[in-house]
């Protein structure tokens, strides 16, 4: 219960929702962090799963491999994702990794994310 507190997984439509992630991820935070949050995701049956990253102060690499693990894992398992709010730190650990970002869709902001999700399901 803790660790779901720590990576909600936050409805917005029937099958969309938010991954609000804050503060400073260290390792003890993301120890089950990609495990936690796709179970959560396919409990709740999501198509679409939005992480913002727009209130992350710093990562590590090491969790910075387990944020995009975690999008490998859930494309894998068929829920699209959308990452918001990505920092030029978050960024540069990424380039350096090697992260391939094909099949990942980046938005600058969460809003601009929730818009262009709406607008695709015909809300707008």
């Amino acid at each position: 219960m803790i660790n779901e507190l720590s990576s909600p997984v936050i409805a917005l439509t029937e099958y969309t929702s938010i991954l609000p992630l804050m503060g400073y991820l260290d390792t003890e935070r993301g120890t089950n962090f990609a495990d936690n949050v796709l179970d959560q995701c396919v409990e709740k049956q999501i198509s679409c799963l939005m992480i913002d990253l727009s209130a992350v102060t710093l990562v590590n690499t090491n969790l910075a491999q387990k944020l995009f693990t975690l999008l490998d894992m859930l494309h894998l398992v068929g829920i699209d994702t959308v990452l918001s709010g990505v920092r030029p730190e978050i960024a540069q650990t990424a380039v350096q990794l090697g992260i391939d970002f094909d099949g990942i869709t980046i938005k600058a902001t969460l809003a601009h994310a929730i818009h262009d999700r709406y607008a695709e399901l015909g809300y707008l």
